[in-house]
This record gives structure tokens, sequence and C-alpha cells, in this order.
């Protein structure tokens, strides 16, 4: 098996129809033709979004004669959140353990409602 490129994973997540299609085919496999209808995409461009997936190990193809099947990788998923993990784990820990260290963060005046603008709009402005 070829080892994971965890920058390319992330490279295909960049893209928000390439994280729908994900989606998609987490729990089920889906042809090309309905994931380019569901994310309404052209049937070209659902092919490309679905190639980078595929070249980023995120998504299995499955032959079933002449069609194709795609599913989510969820063991590449594991891997892609524990390179994330190893990375921000400490890091996010260490902010944490700061910001508990210096109590709660002075955000401004506490956020009492919408600001008084005048008298409130009664509906339709009527002359006398």
């Amino acid at each position: 098996m070829a080892d994971f490129d965890g920058e390319a994973a992330l490279r295909a997540l960049a893209d928000p129809r390439r994280r729908q299609m994900l989606g998609l085919v987490w729990d089920r496999e889906q042809s090309p033709s309905d994931l380019a209808r569901l994310c309404q995409l052209s049937r070209p461009a659902a092919s490309q979004h679905l190639k980078m997936l595929r070249e980023a190990g995120l998504v299995s193809v499955r032959l079933d004669g002449n069609r194709r099947f795609y599913r989510v990788r969820a063991d590449r998923l594991a891997e892609l959140r524990a390179m994330l993990d190893e990375f921000w784990g400490s890091r996010l820990a260490n902010l944490r353990a700061e910001l508990g260290a210096t109590g709660p963060a002075d955000t401004g005046p506490a956020d009492t409602g919408p600001a008084d603008t005048g008298p409130a709009d009664t509906g339709p402005e009527t002359r006398p």
C-alpha cells in the first residue's frame, strides 16, 4: 500500500465541493452521475473532483461492469486526523492551559442586546 500523503489530502479537502462529495460517499457508495447531480456539477467537473479525492487516497472506487462507485476511505481519514492531532494537539493544549492560567479573556463590555436606535418601528408611516 502506498504511503499516505497528508498534504495531498489537505489540498483535496480545501475545496467545498470535494468536502460535500466526501460527505455523500461516507455512508454509502455513489456513482459519479449521482454525485454530479447531488452536488449540482457537470459530470466532467464531478469526475475531476473525484480524481483529486482518489489521488489523495480519500475515496476508493469499485468497478461493477462499466460503472464506477465511490466510497470514503475511513482509514485514510483516520490517518489525516492523526496527522492533524499530532501537529495541533500539543499546541492547542498549551493554548488552552495558557488561557486557563490567565482567567477569562476580557472581551469588552457585556452584550446587553440590541442597541437603542430610537422608537420601535411600528409599521408603515401614517400621516395625519
